[in-house]
Order: structure tokens, then C-alpha cells, then sequence
């Protein structure tokens, strides 16, 4: 088996995560919790993706089932404080002691209503409905307590129907007409296996239980259907929506729902294209808008352009230059003209006046000489007087100031900033716009606000350029959205144009036509953007459901049982009913067992007429009692096997069987007992005494309750009626209990209360000495309800019988007996006296040790 366990483990370390995971715990427990069931919801959904998961996956370790222990006994103590159920209502509980427990009551007295409660709470397949007492008119809570004994511990389990199965009761077996009809008629799946199928079948279930509550849950995703405009069923954006799938992207779908304001107007004017009837006509107009446009946009873009940031921070990068070389320019003319009786030299206006002197210098008064001309006869160019010495000097000094590098350096950066200012362009005044606005069809306040907000913020930019030193001193550049929204216009009317010269080429607008109904049909599908994103989402979660469905697929399971049984079960099983039939006496009954399928993780096997030709079914061709003794053969192979000794549960197994039958039955359930709890429920005296001999034969005490339905409720246990119990114990009990409280009753309420007890119990004592007879005078050769005569052990105890014996007996069965018939008036026989009660029985009882002290 080893080699099994380890190829068992090795199988599933590759079956999904969730999968190993309840493994695990079936390994553990046995059974799955509805907790257990929860979380394992969680971690296959979790492994399909549909949600995450912190939960660690527990796994199969080597050796796992090779440590399994399969071994488990338990027995069923007692079942009380039943409410609510069908109409038991018992004060007291029902005890099953021993191995051994006949239930015995009539018909009504609650005992189909205990075997139901059973099957439910052992969760046995066609349970029937748990009802309450349907003649109360106040429906009261359904419940009992069971105590349940283990190699451990005695546990006491309040039950309800909601519980569902008790996981101690899950293996108990449980035999009646449902389970006869389910082993001949119908297939069936083997219900006791070696623990290691058993193992598979519980993984099955699980599976099945799991991919239920996923499927569920996946069939609550409602998807959304769409109505596409009717003519545009065959538009590629239709075709593409019907073909929408869980892989479909957001890319995809953004790109195929994009709708812009451009395709409005590209909409709007096809619409108009359509019903246009000089489209050259339109197309000019659309043409020299495209113009008007571009002007605009060129307009605006250079201004734009001019006042970038990248020349404003040149142009202020080239008045910083020329501030502070002037600085040092003025420092240099402050060395120069230090100490001169006026001030200002050096400023611009002294340049400028400088050289004004220059020019008239060169070109009148001394035109051939360099100025300043400062020779010993020269004149000054503006006051007309003669040049003293000092005079020349401060003119020549003057000179080289001027054209000192520093001066130069000023001009040169003065030049360079002028021609910067040049290239920087101002915009268009209001009224020019106005002109443009009329040109390119604008109509809009809010589309003229935007163009003259963005240039009037272009004009602020440029005033600001005058008068800022840095950067963050200027009117910020405004966006280029404008530009954008002008190109845009243009590129649509262009497209107008085109589509109007092609109308003018070409009378046919039919693709015109087509072209509207596609863009219809994509504003469609942007309208339910969202909707379509919707529905990609739940094919998305619908998708990974399935994945995580495909996760609790059975047939693996199922394969690698029906491998594993046909090792394991499916020969023996076979064997073991053929056996079981042959014990139970009908090995002349044409039947056999085959297997039929496997599904599910399941092994089925079902009873049919041997070497038949025609495809009957089997109920059909048998007899009422064949019927049965093949059904329960079917039965006994099925659960008498493995290691777990679990409690069998009878209810009156042995309906329609002849005294050939009943008797192998019997021997059969009493050899049971030997191994396991066994409890019988039944309506036949016959019955219980064939299961007191056979017990006795084996040495198994035969443990007995009678069921009675009292004023208060069905299901009362109580001890068996006298006629079927062992008459020394049942006379003990009539001495010490009844007899004792009918002499109290004399002695508290008079005779006349006294009398109706008397009664019973004369009744009784007469037919405790007919038990007597059979029992003890008579050695049980012969017994009532017993088909056979027992002589073995038996007959050479008559010898022992003395005429004594016989009067003793013969009197009282004439005393007792005439209690039973009416009383003359005149002379009525009395009832005896309590002391007179207890003289005769205690007599009986001796008469009882006596005798049998003669057979030692």
C-alpha cells in the first residue's frame, strides 16, 4: 500500500492548489466543515483569480496517507428530549445497551419516526421529510439530544434539522424499504469502501459542492445586451461590439469609442454634405476658410513664437548686458571727466550732442581733418571760440573716451537688443479679429473669448517685456490651445472641402452615406462607453469564474478512483455479496452484481437477473422475498467490510421473507452484534424471539424495548410486555413494583381502587405462568412464535419434572384463570390480598431456583 500512498501523492502535488488544500483537510477531519467549505470556495476562487487571498494553501506531505489511521468505532447510547418531531414526544430517553437492541412496538408507536430521525441525522439518501406533529395546531421547535459513546469520550449533541448530517453519524448504516429499493432497483455507488476510496468520493463531493457554489455565484453576472440603431447592424463599430470578449482591452475600447467634438463637426457636416445640391459651391467656401484659418493661425503662431520663452529670456538676458556695460562704461568716464566743471559728460545726451559736433566737424568746418581738429588756430565746432591748450586736451581726451572698447561694447550690445525687439511681434487688435472671426465663420462667444484672451495674454507678455529684468517678471506664455483648436479647424474643413470636391466628381452617395452611418454608429457606442466597459468587465469575472470551475472537475478524480477500485473493491465487492446471499439462503436466486459506471468520483454497481436476455428490472422479476434477501445481501457486502465498526440501524428487515429466510437473517444480524453496535427496529414478536435464540446460541445478550404511544406522545420506551419477557425477571418485577403499590393503595383508598389493580395483575401473574411453562417446566423445547423444537441440551430436563411440579403449576393456572371470567352476583370469587399475591409468587420463585438447581 505504500507504493500506492506515495503515487497517490505524487498525483495530487500536480492537481490544482484548493484542491490539495481540502485534501489535506479531509485527510485530517474526515469531514469538511461548513466553514471548510467556505474558505475553500475562497481559495479556488482565489486561484481562478476572481478574488485574492491571504490564506496559505495547505498541501499533501509525503507520508500523509500512509499515517492515515482508518480506524474509527463508535456506538449510539441513547436518543431524548425529541420535540417537535413527527409525534414522538417521549418523557423518558431511548437507550440502546450493548451490541445488541431490539426496538419492538406496534404499528403507530413511533418507531418509523425514530429510524427517520436517524436517516436524517445520518444524512442517508431518501430521508423523506422531518416533519413536526401535524395535528398541533402550535408548530413547536424541532430537536432532540443523541449521546454518542467513542474509544474517547461520551458526547451529548443537540440536533436540529438544520444542522444538516452529524459528523459522528456520517458513517452510520442504515437498512429499511428505501434501501432495498435503492440496491436492486437502482444503481449503486459503493457507501462503505476502503477508507483511501472513501477518501476519493469525499473529494468528489467537495468538488462538486465547490463548483456549485461558484457556478451560483456566476450565474448571478447579468450581462448587458445592447440595441445598436437598427441601420447600423453592419457598421464595423457594431460588428466589433458583438465581438467584445474577456480579452477585449481599455486601449480597445477607448479606441473604438473615442468621440471628439472634431467628429461632431465632421458628423454634422456629412449630414449636410448629403443633402447639399452645388457642392463646388461648398467646397470654395470651405476651401477659403482653410485660408482664413491658416492666416490666423500663422498670425497668432508668430506672435506666439516671438514671445516664447526662449527669446524673452535672450532680449533680457541683452538688457542685463547692456545695463551693466554701461555701468562700467560710466566708471570709465568717471576716471576720464573727473574734476570737470559741469556734469552729465559721458551721459547719452552728451553722446548724442558729441556727436552732432562730429558730424559738423567733418562736414563743414573741417571736413578735411579728423575730429575733434585741435591744432593751435582751431575754433570750437559748437561755441565758435578759440581752443586754449587745456581746451584741446579735453576734446582729444573726450574723443578717446568715445571710442574707448567699453563705449563700443555699449553700442554693440544696444545694436543687438534693438534687433532682437524687431523680431518680437504685437497681436491683432479687436477690430482685426473681428475681421478674422467674420472670415473663418466663427460665431461663438466662447470660441471669440478664448482667441482674444490668448492674444490679449500675448500683448500683456510683450508690454511686460519692456520694463521686466527676469523671467518670473513677465506675463506667463498662455497655452497653445487655441493654436491647436485653429489647426484642428482648419484640418476639418479641408476635409470638408475634400469630401465636396469628390460629391462634385461623383453623384453617387452611397459611401457618403455609409460614412455617416459608421460615425453614428461610433457616438453610439461613446454614448455607452461605460456600459460596453461594463460588460467587458463581467466577461472578465465570468471568465475567470469558468477558470476557477474547471478547477472542480471531476473527472480526474473519477478516473483515478476507478483505477484505485478496480484494484481495491470492485472483485471483492462482488465476492462478498455472493457470499452474503449464500449465508442468507438465497444462492438459488438467479442474480447477480456487476459494475455499471464510474462518474464523479464514484463506483456504481447494480443487482440483475443472471444470463437474462430481455432488459427487465430486477423488482420486476422477483418475488416479494427475494426481493428482499437480495437487497440485503447487497447491503450487508456493501457496508460489512474495512476497519470502521460503525452502528447498523434495521428497520424491519425481514418484511415478506418465508421462516427459511427470516431464520438465516436472523443468525446473520445476532453474528453482526458481534463485531458492532446493532440495532433492530420491529413490529413482530416472532422476530424478537428469533433474535433472543439466536443471541443466546452465539452468547450475545439480546438487549429489549418496547415502544408504546402514550396520551402525551408516540415513542415511549418501556420494558416488553410479560408475554415476551424472560418470566423470573418479569415475575421479580411484578412482585417488588406492582404488587406493592396495589397494597398501598388498599390501605390508602380501599378496596375498590385496590380491585382494579388486582385485576392486572392476576391477569399478568396467569401469563407469567404459562411463560413459566414454556421456559422453565418445559426447558424451552417447544416456544410460541419459534417454528423449530429445540430438543439439543434441552429435552433430558423433562426428565427432571416431578407430578408435584405438574399440581403446582395445574393449580395455579385454575386459581388465576378464574379471575379471568365474570362472577356470579350470589357468590363471587374475591381477589386476593396483597399477602396472599405476594405467597404465590414468592412460591414460583422458589419453585424456579429449586428446579433449576436440580439440573446442576
Amino acid at each position: 500500500m505504500n507504493d500506492i500512498y506515495t503515487e497517490i501523492e505524487k498525483w495530487l502535488s500536480k492537481r490544482p492548489l484548493w484542491l490539495q488544500d481540502a485534501a489535506s483537510r479531509l485527510l485530517k477531519n474526515d469531514l469538511l466543515s461548513d466553514e471548510d467549505v467556505s474558505e475553500l470556495i475562497l481559495l479556488c476562487k482565489a486561484e481562478g483569480g476572481i478574488t485574492e487571498s491571504n490564506k496559505e494553501f495547505q498541501t499533501i506531505e509525503a507520508g500523509d496517507f500512509s499515517s492515515k489511521d482508518s480506524k474509527s468505532h463508535y456506538r449510539i447510547d441513547e436518543i431524548h428530549s425529541v420535540k417537535g418531531i413527527n409525534a414522538l414526544s417521549p418523557r423518558k430517553p431511548l437507550s440502546f445497551v450493548g451490541n445488541l437492541t431490539v426496538v419492538y412496538g406496534q404499528n403507530g408507536s413511533g418507531k418509523s419516526s425514530y429510524v427517520r430521525l436517524l436517516k436524517h441525522m445520518a444524512g442517508a439518501k431518501k430521508s423523506g421529510t422531518l416533519m413536526g406533529n401535524v395535528f398541533n395546531q402550535e408548530p413547536q421547535p424541532q430537536e432532540c439530544t443523541i449521546s454518542i459513546t467513542t474509544s474517547e469520550q461520551t458526547d451529548h449533541t443537540t440536533w436540529t434539522p438544520t444542522m444538516g448530517t452529524l459528523k459522528e453519524l456520517s458513517t452510520l448504516q442504515l437498512y429499511d424499504t428505501d434501501c432495498a429499493n435503492l440496491y436492486v432497483n437502482e444503481e449503486k455507488e459503493v457507501a462503505y469502501e476502503p477508507w483511501l476510496l472513501q477518501f476519493f468520493s469525499k473529494l468528489s463531493n467537495t468538488c462538486t459542492q465547490v463548483g456549485q457554489a461558484i457556478k451560483n455565484e456566476m450565474d448571478t453576472i447579468q450581462l448587458k445586451q445592447f440595441n445598436p440603431p437598427g441601420e447600423s447592424t453592419t457598421t464595423q463599430s457594431v460588428l466589433w461590439l458583438n465581438s467584445i470578449n474577456h480579452s477585449t482591452s481599455c486601449e480597445e475600447i477607448n479606441n473604438h469609442c473615442l468621440w471628439t467634438e472634431s467628429d461632431e463637426d465632421v458628423l454634422r457636416n456629412f449630414k449636410q454634405q448629403i443633402s447639399e445640391v452645388n457642392p463646388n459651391e461648398k467646397m470654395e467656401y470651405f476651401r477659403k476658410t482653410v485660408s482664413n484659418i491658416s492666416q490666423l493661425k500663422d498670425l497668432l503662431s508668430g506672435v506666439f513664437n516671438s514671445l516664447s520663452d526662449n527669446i524673452c529670456e535672450e532680449i533680457l538676458i541683452a538688457k542685463s548686458d547692456i545695463k551693466m556695460k554701461k555701468q562700467a562704461a560710466e566708471k570709465d568716464a568717471q576716471k576720464v571727466f573727473d574734476g570737470l566743471p559741469l556734469e552729465g559728460v559721458g551721459t547719452e545726451s552728451w553722446k548724442l550732442l558729441w556727436e552732432r559736433a562730429r558730424q559738423y566737424s567733418e562736414q563743414h568746418a573741417y571736413s578735411n581733418e579728423k575730429f575733434p581738429f585741435t591744432s593751435s588756430d582751431s575754433h570750437c565746432v559748437l561755441c565758435q571760440q578759440p581752443l586754449s591748450q587745456d581746451t584741446q586736451d579735453r576734446l582729444s581726451n573726450f574723443e578717446s573716451y568715445v571710442k574707448s572698447t567699453l563705449n563700443r561694447e555699449v553700442q554693440l550690445a544696444e545694436e543687438k537688443l534693438s534687433g532682437l525687439l524687431k523680431t518680437v511681434k504685437q497681436s491683432p487688435d479687436g477690430s482685426k479679429l473681428d475681421l478674422y472671426f467674420n472670415s473663418i465663420g466663427v460665431t461663438s462667444e466662447d470660441e471669440k473669448d478664448n482667441i482674444t484672451e490668448f492674444c490679449n495674454t500675448l500683448q500683456e507678455r510683450y508690454m511686460s517685456l519692456s520694463t521686466a529684468e527676469l523671467m518670473s517678471e513677465l506675463v506667463t506664455l498662455p497655452l497653445n490651445d487655441v493654436l491647436v483648436t485653429l489647426n484642428e479647424a482648419a484640418v476639418a474643413n479641408q476635409e470638408q472641402a475634400s469630401v465636396y470636391q469628390e460629391l462634385s466628381r461623383n453623384t453617387d452617395r452611397e459611401d457618403l452615406k455609409n460614412r455617416i452611418l459608421e460615425l453614428e454608429a461610433r457616438k453610439w457606442l461613446h454614448h455607452n462607453k461605460n456600459d460596453i466597459s461594463d460588460k467587458v468587465k463581467d466577461l472578465q469575472r465570468i471568465n475567470k469564474f469558468k477558470s476557477s470551475l474547471n478547477l472542480t472537475n471531476t473527472q480526474q478524480i473519477t478516473t483515478k478512483k476507478s483505477s484505485l477500485s478496480d484494484e481495491l473493491i470492485t472483485t471483492e465487492y462482488i465476492k462478498r455479496f455472493q457470499n452474503e446471499l449464500k449465508d442468507l439462503g438465497g444462492s438459488k436466486i438467479k442474480v447477480e452484481l456487476v459494475k455499471t459506471k464510474s462518474q464523479k468520483g464514484r463506483i456504481y454497481h447494480q443487482v440483475k437477473l443472471l444470463n437474462c436476455p430481455t432488459k427487465v428490472r430486477t423488482s420486476e422479476v422477483l418475488s416479494e422475498g427475494e426481493f428482499r434477501i437480495v437487497s440485503l445481501a447487497g447491503f450487508l457486502a456493501d457496508v460489512d467490510t474495512g476497519l470502521d465498526k460503525t452502528p447498523f440501524i434495521f428497520d424491519d428487515p425481514i418484511s415478506s421473507l418465508d421462516q427459511f429466510f427470516e431464520e438465516n437473517t436472523v443468525k446473520r444480524l445476532v453474528k453482526l452484534s458481534l463485531t458492532r453496535q446493532v440495532i433492530v427496529f420491529t413490529h413482530r414478536i416472532s422476530f424478537l424471539t428469533l433474535l433472543n435464540d439466536a443471541a443466546k446460541e452465539l452468547g450475545v445478550k439480546c438487549n429489549e424495548t418496547w415502544l408504546k404511544s402514550e396520551p402525551w406522545g408516540a415513542g415511549e420506551p418501556g420494558q416488553l410486555p410479560l408475554y415476551s419477557q424472560k418470566p423470573l425477571p418479569a415475575l421479580n418485577s411484578l412482585l417488588n413494583d406492582r404488587v406493592t403499590r396495589a397494597e398501598k393503595v388498599l390501605n390508602e383508598l380501599g378496596r375498590t381502587e385496590y380491585d382494579l389493580l388486582a385485576k392486572g395483575i392476576c391477569s399478568d401473574f396467569r401469563i407469567l405462568i404459562e411463560r413459566f411453562i414454556e421456559s422453565e417446566l418445559l426447558s424451552e423445547v417447544v416456544l410460541r412464535f419459534r417454528r423449530s423444537v429445540t430438543t439439543m441440551n434441552r429435552i433430558q430436563k423433562l426428565a427432571l419434572i416431578t407430578p408435584n411440579d405438574c399440581k403446582i403449576f395445574e393449580d395455579y393456572m385454575t386459581k388465576y384463570s378464574t379471575y379471568e371470567h365474570s362472577q356470579p352476583h350470589e357468590t363471587p370469587v374475591e381477589l386476593p390480598e396483597p399477602d396472599e399475591l405476594k405467597a404465590d409468587m414468592q412460591k414460583v420463585i422458589s419453585w424456579s431456583k429449586e428446579f433449576r438447581s436440580r439440573a446442576i
